[in-house]
């Protein structure tokens, strides 16, 4: 008798409280997002580019429609219109990923250092899908395309290989200006294109002055990230992280910092840049015919992603033609 009643509540315990299943696993919820992405004029009426949507975890968000956007045209008059978006997943569009690598070898970075990244750069190569391409470019005070633009990952990883003679300065807006040019000419209707810029410290070499590297990048609509092998970030005037994330938010594109005494987690950033590539939007917006300021007005596109109860927006200033 004591068998069966113990039988008898053991297969009621199971019945009711299944417990936990590996077949079932919890979802992370999403407590925060970040929109941020690249538009560029195509006329007077319409703008394209690439979005990117991603949780609190650097995650991209998926499942993303014209639904959850929309985008709004403001100018100094207190004027506004309100545009149409189509949105469309990377991974439903077609397109590959041609992302323009820049890899810092001035004479602060020590050889530990350059070991790391050059190991979260393989990281990156060896992730890319079959048609993706990259391009390597190497900086010190000077500026040298390492690997043009390509699919075979053994030349590329190659490049990463190759030695580099260490200079004392940081070309860091010369090669981003390079490897935005270098992205730009690679087809938008083919890939999302980008740049991923490393460096350890601040700029102090380059030939290229800041703003020219900015406007380049915003005018050619690619988007830059930015990676900082940095002890901390101050926000403050000076700071190289401050520029570093200006960069990225300016553009389109993300920040990235890590200490250099962790420099091993390079990797997982590569990592998660590739993830957040593969999960982004192609974006197209249509402003109505009438009520737009007249030619040569400065203007400001707001776009707003709302996802679930949560929102997040980024913006592109242009020159309405």
């Amino acid at each position: 008798m004591r068998l069966l009643i113990f039988c008898l509540t053991l297969f009621t315990f199971i019945l009711f409280f299944p417990g936990c299943s590996d077949d079932n696993p919890v979802t992370p919820s999403v407590t925060a997002i970040n929109a941020n992405g690249s538009l560029t004029q195509i006329d007077r009426t319409h703008m394209q580019g690439t979005m990117f949507v991603t949780d609190q975890n650097n995650a991209p968000i998926t499942g993303i429609t014209n639904s959850n956007v929309s985008v709004v045209l403001n100018w100094v008059t207190d004027g506004s219109v309100n545009g149409t978006v189509s949105v469309t997943s990377g991974s439903t569009s077609g397109k590959k990923i041609a992302a323009a690598i820049t890899m810092d070898y001035s004479g602060s970075m020590g050889p530990d250092q350059i070991v790391c990244m050059e190991n979260g750069v393989k990281t990156y190569i060896n992730a890319m899908q079959s048609a993706d391409i990259s391009e390597i470019i190497k900086f010190d005070n000077a500026v040298i395309i390492a690997q043009p633009f390509t699919s075979d990952k053994s030349l590329l990883i190659r490049a990463v290989d190759s030695v580099f003679n260490l200079g004392n300065g940081t070309a860091l807006y010369q090669s981003i200006y390079q490897a935005t040019n270098d992205a730009s000419g690679q087809n938008s209707a083919q890939y999302i294109r980008c740049v991923i810029a490393f460096t350890d410290g601040g700029e102090n070499a380059s030939s290229i002055s800041r703003n020219d590297m900015i406007t380049n990048a915003l005018t050619l609509g690619i988007p830059i990230y930015t990676i900082g092998l940095l002890d901390f970030y101050s926000g403050t005037t000076g700071d190289p992280g401050k520029d570093m994330k200006n960069i990225a938010d300016t553009t389109g594109g993300f920040y990235f910092r890590i200490p250099p005494d962790t420099c091993s987690g390079l990797s997982d950033i590569y990592n998660t840049i590739n993830g957040q590539l593969n999960g982004a939007y192609s974006l197209a917006v249509t402003w109505p015919s009438t009520g737009l300021p007249p030619s040569g007005t400065t203007v400001t596109a707001i776009v707003t992603v709302n996802y679930e109860s949560l929102s997040a927006s980024f913006q592109k200033v242009y020159v309405i033609q």
